[in-house]
């Protein structure tokens, strides 16, 4: 299974020895991985213009390119230029002179080799891309430990360390690459197919349901990949950084808010354990944006993983009927026009080769899956269905499952209206843009799995290939492959993989199963678990208002030997409603006390039957199996969780210390939820030991671990960012 739990505890030999064997080196000079997506898959038909890598663009369907060079542009679009900018372009537009856009853009081409050292890339720039000025507002050091443990980051963690350039060379690197200031590359060469540069993927898919067309990096530029003994392979992908091809009327850009909730929102949940993007680090600068709610600050994501390839990019070279005929066009954008090829089985609605190419470069090089075709979609299938279980164990709820936001490598990715249930409400709808709930916590084992049909409905071909002549498809194996050959090859792929839903359901159940059993600290199994235990206790806090996460924190600390003491069992029922509920009336309380106890019987026998405490025992050689089992379920059940209001309050307070100008203070704000929520079953206080010494960071801590404000409960987010 793929449930870890994330207990902070020392580091194995094994990983210590490689952490201190490690030689770091600044981000310019991280390895690259011999396999790179550049040297792998082909590239995108674009222009050398400066504008071509910003006006939205719809490729043919039949292109088998998968990315497009594309530099960072962290800067507004439409393009803004200052009187006294072109002045200094040699412009008087008081005398009626004018100038083009692709002029106004070169200035922006990183054309001046800073650093050319041997064995690294190159470092390039240019005098307007110096002029941004970028702040680092934070750097997650769980991501440099497990993913990055090579990378040096100079004092960029030192929260009281002088931010100013030229302080530190490491951190200043890391900040001049990740916000597009200087921009890595290499030439062609003896090892080089293509230059190596920044890229933008394209991509197509569903979002809520219906074909979309045509989608893509819309604000993501991935900037390299690196590779190392601890860490293995690694993207570093930075999102909100500027107009690629795939931004349709977008202007690229994130604002503060949204990048907030990607940085600590993807810490919080690989912390629980379930597989996820990284995040690497957090930038703003004095650049705002206008959204729905007026002005705002921009800011960036540098995230981390070895991948960020969707099911998207496998529907895009073979979209099937959703993209027959159908085409899409941007305004103010370019479409480029489909050459028609008699000899073609797909009638220019994708690429076989370009689907190999794909399936090829995700299962042999990103995931070394050793199997053929239909043993590694499988194997997707597998790792989507055991995220998407622990989604619904630890109440987290996603917002927006479209085709385009579903990892093929199962990892949790695209933090936008997501949100960690409440009061628990299985039909709960995060999104507000999802008014028909469609996304909602219930429906969203359902809506991986309609992703993964997709997935399954664009593979066809390679698949039933695969067992029609029982090999794996190899280059060139579609050359003059006729329509029926397609189809029959299509109708042996649907028989190949006739029954992947039921191994998607089973697995998610069995996840669950097990993930529930480590909850409620159950080492052995029962049929009647399912009901007697887990759904009867969700049915209990949906009937009272209790709150999902705090209740299962609390009941770690029930000892279930003492269940017929009457004093114990209404002192524990009273506690684990007050901690648990905001703001009940009288008799609402007496009904929510009256639930727990009664269930509180049934499942301390359940917990106390033979079976069950011999499974504890076995590790409590001196008989006090309930305090193992308690420490148990306070590593699996978290203190912290990453709510809403904590969420909006964070936002808040760390843009008013910007506005301020206090960076130091806005980046002390954002390192003390990053760590709560990098570390959320510690128990900051729930024992009483800021009573005995309190302190004003703990006493802070402990605020930070309540439920928070009534008129947050169930706070929806929106998509826009």
């Amino acid at each position: 299974m793929l449930f870890r739990t994330a207990v902070r505890a020392a580091p194995s030999r094994t990983m210590t020895q490689l952490q201190q064997t490690t030689s770091k080196v600044r981000i310019h000079r991280l390895p690259r991985p011999q396999a790179t997506l550049q040297r792998t898959l082909k590239r995108l038909p674009l222009g050398d213009t400066p504008t071509a890598q910003r006006r939205s663009s719809v490729f043919p369907a039949s292109s088998r390119g998968v990315w497009a060079r594309v530099n960072p542009l962290w800067d507004h679009w439409p393009i803004q230029i200052s009187k006294e900018e072109l002045a200094e372009l040699g412009v008087d537009i008081d005398k009626g002179e004018q100038i083009s856009v692709e002029d106004v853009l070169k200035r922006w081409d990183p054309t001046d080799v800073l650093d050319d050292a041997e064995g690294g890339l190159k470092v390039l720039s240019s005098k307007h891309r110096l002029k941004q000025e970028p702040t680092l507002l934070g750097v997650a050091e769980p991501v440099l430990n497990t993913s990055l443990p090579q990378l040096d980051v100079g004092d960029a963690q030192d929260l009281n360390a002088p931010t100013e350039a030229g302080t530190s060379a490491a951190r200043d690197a890391l900040v001049d690459i990740l916000s597009g200031r200087k921009v890595l590359s290499s030439e062609l060469g003896a090892e080089e197919d293509v230059e190596y540069g920044p890229w933008s993927t394209r991509y197509t898919g569903h979002q809520f349901g219906q074909w979309a067309g045509q989608l893509g990096d819309g604000r993501a530029i991935s900037l390299l990949e690196t590779t190392s003994e601890l860490g293995g392979r690694q993207e570093i992908q930075v999102k909100g950084a500027g107009r690629t091809p795939f931004s349709r009327q977008a202007d690229g850009l994130a604002v503060l808010r949204s990048s907030v909730r990607e940085y600590l929102g993807a810490e919080a949940i690989a912390a629980l354990g379930i597989p996820s993007t990284r995040s690497l680090a957090i930038l703003t600068s004095p650049v705002e944006v206008a959204r729905e709610m007026g002005y705002e600050p921009s800011s960036l994501v540098a995230r981390v993983a070895p991948s960020f390839i969707r099911i998207g990019h496998f529907e895009a070279m073979n979209p099937g009927e959703a993209g027959r005929n159908s085409h899409t066009l941007f305004l103010g954008g370019r479409w480029q026009q489909e050459e028609k090829d008699e000899n073609d089985p797909l009638g220019g609605q994708g690429n076989l080769e370009g689907l190999r190419d794909l399936t090829a470069w995700v299962k042999d090089d990103v995931m070394k899956f050793e199997g053929g075709v239909k043993d590694w979609f499988l194997e997707v299938v597998k790792r989507n269905a055991e995220t998407t279980a622990l989604w619904q164990v630890y109440g987290f709820m996603h917002g927006v499952l479209n085709t385009d936001n579903i990892s093929i490598l199962g990892l949790t990715i695209d933090y936008g209206p997501y949100a960690f249930m409440d009061q628990f409400n299985p039909g709960h709808i995060c999104n507000h843009s999802d008014p028909t709930g469609l996304y909602s916590y219930k429906n969203q084992p359902n809506r991986v799995a309609f992703a993964l049909d997709s997935l399954g409905s664009a593979l066809l071909p390679l698949l039933g290939y695969e067992k029609l002549k029982g090999k794996v498809p190899a280059e060139g194996w579609a050359e003059g492959a006729s329509t029926d050959d397609v189809r029959k090859w299509e109708e042996a792929g649907l028989e190949a993989i006739n029954s992947w839903g039921e191994d998607y359901t089973r697995t998610v159940e069995l996840t669950e199963r097990e993930a529930w059993g480590r909850r409620f600290a159950l080492r052995t199994y029962q049929d009647s678990d399912d009901r007697d235990v887990v759904q009867d206790f969700l049915s209990l806090l949906r009937a009272h208002g209790v709150d999902f996460h705090a209740s299962l924190r609390e009941l770690s600390n029930f000892h279930p030997s003492r269940v017929d003491d009457d004093a114990y069992r209404r002192s524990f029922a009273q506690r684990w409603v007050a901690n648990t509920t905001i703001d009940l009336k009288s008799d609402s309380v007496m009904r929510a006390e009256e639930g727990i106890t009664a269930w509180l019987r049934v499942y301390a026998a359940r917990a106390t039957s033979a079976a069950e405490k011999a499974a504890w025992e076995k590790d409590a050689p001196d008989g006090e199996w309930e305090e193992i089992r308690t420490v148990a379920m306070r590593a699996v059940n978290p203190r912290f969780v990453l709510r809403q209001w904590l969420l909006e309050e964070t936002i808040k307070t760390v843009d008013e210390a910007l506005k301020a100008k206090d960076v130091t203070g806005a980046r002390k704000v954002l390192a003390r939820v990053l760590d709560l929520a990098t570390h959320p079953f510690e128990s900051y206080g729930e024992d009483g030991e800021c009573a005995a010494n309190p302190s004003d960071e703990g006493v802070e801590r402990m605020r930070l671990c309540g439920l928070g404000p009534q008129n947050f409960l169930g706070f929806q987010c929106s998509c826009s960012s």
